[in-house]
């Protein structure tokens, strides 16, 4: 993305809450039942599904609550993602109390790395164990500390990821599962072959709403649509401190 590009997506854009109450307006015109990660789990039924995904990478609660109050509009719900540094309880239970589903948006491989500072993919792999160690203990903290039962999560993808070429869902192996109580992640393949169109903001950007809408109207039988507040709202602050954070990371890490 060039820089005048992200200048503007980050500090000038005006919020996009109308792109979005026209996707669900859509998806309620056409019929489509309205589903967490969770819920779909558990539907038997044969009617057209939209999954509502949310990854809460940045701590805009004025732009959550705002997407959220849209979800209401339409009787909608959805799944919450939120990392540690995003978490917010009050928000996470005004979800739960609507029917959707606010859970664990985990990162342990960048918080590990970070921490003893490793630079490598091969180095990171001799601490496999002990990263998954460490989420099974942020994962417990982390309940504890919202009251949510995160029965499902989403892997965050950071920097180190990136660099590392190796996703934080990598750490779901059957023993970590059944330690945390976990029924799904959000990026398993059991999940991803049941969606028959998947729409990711971060992604398509202007396009998002005129594809999902597509979509709809075509009657997709299994819609997920994953969202994030920053590509609906632009609060420079907060988007200042999270740019700067990026840089920071870079030149800590020398990657």
């Amino acid at each position: 993305m060039n820089i005048k590009k992200r200048l503007y997506e980050d500090f000038f854009r005006p919020a996009q809450y109308v792109r979005y109450d026209s996707v669900l307006s859509a998806a309620k015109e056409a019929g489509y039942e309205f589903h967490t990660v969770h819920s779909f789990e558990k539907a038997t039924g044969g009617g057209k599904i939209l999954i509502l995904r949310r990854d809460v990478d940045t701590k805009d609660m004025k732009c959550m609550r705002a997407l959220l109050a849209l979800e209401k509009k339409y009787g909608a719900r959805s799944s919450c993602y939120f990392r540690w540094n995003t978490m917010d309880v009050k928000v996470m239970e005004e979800i739960a109390e609507t029917g959707g589903e606010a859970s664990y948006h985990y990162e342990e491989i960048a918080t590990y790395c970070y921490k003893h500072r490793i630079r490598s993919k091969e180095e990171m792999m001799k601490h496999i164990e002990e990263i998954r160690d460490l989420f099974i203990e942020q994962f417990a903290k982390f309940k504890k500390e919202t009251g949510q039962p995160c029965l499902t999560i989403a892997s965050h993808g950071d920097y180190v990821n990136s660099k590392f070429h190796y996703q934080n869902k990598e750490l779901m192996d059957e023993r970590v599962r059944q330690a945390c109580g976990i029924e799904r992640e959000a990026y398993d393949p059991e999940h991803m072959k049941r969606i028959t169109c998947r729409i990711a903001d971060q992604v398509e950007r202007e396009n998002f709403a005129p594809k999902a809408i597509a979509a709809i109207e075509r009657g997709e039988p299994v819609i997920e649509l994953l969202t994030h507040p920053r590509q609906w709202n632009s609060p420079a602050w907060i988007n200042l401190k999270e740019e700067i954070n990026r840089v920071c990371k870079g030149l800590y890490m020398r990657l």
